[in-house]
């Protein structure tokens, strides 16, 4: 069968979907359009970077079909890799890699590691704070493990004259990092984020030598981690294989672009189609129909987008917005009140006052029939004063 839609494009194959744009929705009926027939869309494998978009993707195959009879693809996710589930561990994969330790045994493991070690700390360490050390410990470790980095960099990160506490804490993390994995062989077994980023790294030189000629398709996935952007790269570059980017900006001007860093929320994406030797211009747009209300949307991320500018690239910005009207025909709507229709700042002085106001917006939401609401913050502990509050009140049946 001749190749159709994104799939007759030259590899490597880069897409986005813009982020105004629904997503799933549209992946999913792009898919359904370049795969006709049950066969083809069946044999087909799509990477989702969690659990949970896994499973709204395969409910957005049901919508766009008309929720008739259909084959769906082999759905997985990046995030959460589950042992002997292809395609990530078909044949002998992982026939050598020993099994995950599981979480709660390393809890207690790496606790106990804490407590021998307690007399490095200069205080006494009783069963609570073992376990919040141990707590603080894995998250290190898991860092370290997703970013391949190197535990020997320890020393050169305290080098010098420094606080008692820095020297007391890179003491015990040295002796943790020859420990840890000694204990781990012990035991026969690895670390969750070890063992996944082999399983990555073996799956990328497996679809490297030998790509699979089905349809392969990894989508919403910014490749943050290295193991996660180099099998990326090995998707993009099979037979049948495409990589969908989530609201990749396109129309950022090129000098802005230079300026992105980490910190910005475009840095990851950028950083990815660096280590790819990918260019913005080697990116597509991801083919669908526009629906009614493109526009309105495109004016909005075009708005956001200029918004979250790297500030070092910000002394053009009333060139831009005359840049943004001048694009409107005559007679349209101001692009610039366009985007900013439906926008409103609530300000509060307190952590308790911006939960209140959060909730109460949720809550009106809610029950409002056929409205759907979502809090979207980078403060956790701003989502669970405000999912505490929601829980004192009574909420309409199927919220949660």
């Amino acid at each position: 069968m001749s190749a159709r839609g994104p799939f007759a494009q030259a590899g490597p194959r880069w897409f986005t979907i813009a982020a105004h744009r629904p997503f799933l929705e549209d992946l999913a009926r792009g898919l359904v359009d370049s795969l006709p027939g049950p066969e083809a869309l069946a044999e087909a494998v799509v990477l989702a970077p969690t659990q949970r978009a896994a499973r709204a993707l395969a409910e957005a195959f049901l919508s766009v079909t008309g929720a008739e009879a259909v084959l769906l693809p082999q759905v997985r996710a990046l995030g959460g890799l589950d042992e002997g589930e292809p395609p990530f561990e078909p044949g002998d994969l992982a026939l050598d890699l020993p099994p995950a330790i599981t979480p709660y045994r390393r809890r207690f493991e790496l606790a106990r590691l804490v407590s021998e070690h307690a007399h490095l700390f200069e205080r006494r360490i009783d069963a609570a704070a073992a376990l919040e050390l141990a707590d603080a410990l894995g998250g290190f470790l898991d860092s370290l493990q997703i970013e391949e980095a190197d535990a020997g960099d320890i020393e050169r990160i305290v080098e010098g004259e420094l606080a008692r506490h820095w020297e007391i804490s890179t003491r015990f993390l040295k002796l943790a990092l020859e420990a840890w994995p000694a204990r781990l062989a012990e035991l026969g077994v690895m670390d969750v984020n070890a063992r996944h980023v082999a399983l990555l790294n073996r799956l990328t030189h497996q679809w490297t030598d030998r790509p699979p000629a089905t349809p392969l398709i990894a989508a919403g996935s910014t490749g943050a981690a290295p193991a996660t952007a180099r099998l990326l790269q090995a998707v993009a570059g099979a037979p049948r294989g495409l990589v969908v980017l989530p609201g990749l900006d396109l129309e950022l001007a090129e000098d802005a672009w230079r300026q992105v860093g980490e910190q910005h929320p475009q840095g990851a994406m950028k950083r990815l189609l660096t280590r790819a030797g990918v260019t913005r211009d080697d990116v597509r747009t991801w083919p669908v129909a526009s629906p009614v209300g493109e526009s309105e949307g495109r004016r909005r991320r075009r708005l956001i987008n200029e918004a979250l500018r790297p500030a070092e690239a910000t002394a053009d910005w009333r060139d831009q917005i005359d840049k943004l009207r001048a694009e409107a025909g005559e007679g349209e709507e101001d692009p610039i009140a366009a985007g900013l229709a439906g926008l409103s700042i609530a300000a509060g002085r307190k952590e308790e006052e911006r939960a209140a106001l959060a909730a109460v917006i949720l809550r009106e939401t809610m029950e409002t029939p056929g409205k759907t609401c979502a809090l979207i913050t980078p403060d956790r502990d701003l989502a669970r004063r405000v999912s505490a509050r929601l829980s004192r009140v009574y909420l309409p049946a199927g919220c949660a």
